[in-house]
């Protein structure tokens, strides 16, 4: 029935949390990261065939910064990811899914939250990503996440405008 709440239990691991991060990673940074990263090093080959090695030290500086940033960005949110796996014991959680919230009950409490709050879902084989914010998401293990409740998340999040790729 509609109207019966979709409840589901996930057990997480330190394999969901590289997941996550790697997902969450490739999503907001991804080929776009690599394509710049691949642009400013052809531009740095480049500037070595001249005689401005100004211009030469200047890339090198920025893609090197830049490289330096990306990577930060994955180990942040997979350290974060650890962090809450620490923090969760027993490492489980369980979801309830009504027509009106998501809610998710673990060791640390408690916390429901609107669909219209959702501002996305990420779908990839493995992990299942509900975007919240900028940097702000909830994690569900893909092999974990019954077809009721996919079906009612993509349902929701499109119902109330969430992106759902």
């Amino acid at each position: 029935m509609a109207g019966e709440p979709v409840v589901f239990t996930v057990r997480y691991t330190k394999d969901h949390c590289l997941a996550a991060a790697w997902r969450y990673w490739q999503r907001r940074l991804g080929y776009r990261y690599a394509l710049e990263l691949a642009i400013g090093s052809g531009l740095l080959v480049l500037a070595t065939q001249g005689p401005y090695r100004w211009i030469e030290v200047a890339l090198m500086i920025a893609v090197g910064i830049f490289a330096l940033v990306g990577a930060a960005y994955f180990f942040i949110h997979w350290l974060r990811a650890r962090q809450g796996l620490a923090a969760l014991d027993p490492p489980v959680s369980t979801w309830t899914l009504t027509e009106e919230t998501i809610a998710q009950t673990s060791s640390l409490g408690e916390s429901a939250i609107a669909w219209a709050s959702l501002l996305g879902v990420w779908r990839f084989p493995d992990v299942w990503i509900l975007v919240w914010g900028k940097d702000v998401y909830s994690t569900i293990p893909a092999a974990q996440l019954p077809a009721d409740a996919r079906a009612l998340i993509e349902r929701r999040a499109r119902e109330t405008g969430a992106v759902v790729k």
